[in-house]
């Protein structure tokens, strides 16, 4: 399976929302037309969630990344290696 963690936790996310959908249209309690449109919100917020999650997570590298230079010392040139 390949993929990042955040892919496969909104992939997940959106397979359960779905689930319930196709839940409620087999016991009557959902007509096709509400579940089409709850299935496309669901794809809708899979798709915000996923780009969310990875510009948030890009950020949080790009911070730990900086961080971790800034306590890096700094040679200079006369100093032996």
């Amino acid at each position: 399976m390949s993929g990042n963690p955040i892919n496969r936790l909104a992939a997940l996310l959106g397979l359960v929302a779905v689930g319930l959908i196709a839940y409620g249209v087999v016991t009557g309690s959902l007509e096709l037309v509400e579940a089409a449109k709850r299935a496309g919100l669901t794809l809708f917020a899979v798709i915000v969630v996923r780009a969310i999650g990875r510009v948030g997570l890009s950020a949080l590298a790009g911070s730990m990344e900086r961080a971790s230079i800034a306590e890096q010392p700094r040679r200079r040139a006369t100093d032996q290696v």
